[in-house]
This record gives C-alpha cells, sequence and structure tokens, in this order.
C-alpha cells in the first residue's frame, strides 16, 4: 500500500474534491469551518475527511470519509482516519457509522477504534447507528 500525505484542506483542493465527492453537502462550507483534511497521493487529492468540531454531545466527530474509488483498497481511508485521530486539538474524538457498513467497520476496527454504544432509529431509514470513540 501507497502511504498518502494527510493535510489540512485549502479552496484550492475544492474542484478535486468535488470530482469525487459521494455525501451532501458543499464542502466549500467545511473548507472554511477549517472541517477538512485531504489525502494525496503525488500531490493528487483522492481522500477526505470532515470533523465536525462539536457535533457529538459537545465532542468533535469524525463525520465523513470519502476516498476517490480508483484510490479505495489502498489504505487512503485508513490514512485519514489516523490523520484525524492524531491531530493534536483534539482531546476526545468520536465516529459513527451504519451498522451494515461493513467496510467503514472494519476501518475503524483496524484504527483500534473503541465500539461504545449504538442508537436505534436515528437514520431516516431507521438502522442501527453504531458509535465508536477514536481518541
Amino acid at each position: 500500500m501507497t502511504a498518502s500525505t494527510i493535510r489540512p484542506c485549502g479552496i484550492h483542493d475544492y474542484s478535486a474534491i468535488k470530482s469525487f465527492d459521494a455525501f451532501i453537502g458543499d464542502r466549500r462550507i467545511d473548507m472554511q469551518q477549517g472541517s477538512l483534511l485531504v489525502a494525496t497521493l503525488e500531490s493528487a487529492v483522492v481522500g477526505y475527511a470532515k470533523v465536525a468540531h462539536s457535533e457529538f454531545m459537545g465532542w468533535p466527530l469524525l463525520s465523513i470519509v470519502c476516498v476517490a474509488r480508483s484510490s479505495r483498497r489502498q489504505g487512503i481511508g485508513r490514512d485519514l482516519v489516523e490523520g484525524a485521530r492524531l491531530a493534536p486539538q483534539w482531546l476526545r474524538l468520536y465516529t459513527s457509522t451504519e451498522a451494515s457498513n461493513t467496510p467503514m467497520r472494519n476501518l475503524l476496527e483496524s484504527c483500534d477504534a473503541r465500539e461504545i454504544g449504538f442508537t436505534d432509529e436515528l437514520n431516516m431509514s431507521g438502522e442501527r447507528e453504531m458509535l465508536f470513540r477514536l481518541k
């Protein structure tokens, strides 16, 4: 696996992120709030992670990990999670994922995330949401 470089996102990264972003919302707002990290391979942006500063009961929440389809299965998602987890500004860091999201659950397990609980009927689908502590 090729190690990616993790760095804070800049507005100049917007077009690259937009080309593979699978999530609802405008990343320019996230960029302005300073909540995005990007992963690069050979200077090309191939993934991003969003840490919402106080979205989980006042604690930061890793709310999105997105990797370009062409760059998946190369450890980039893990690099993004680790980059967020190791950021010195977070005393604690949490994340969540739907119970059926096996790829994300496997990724979190590989990053030593600790499952701390779940909630039902939080999502519109009614699917169980699994809660994890990363730091």
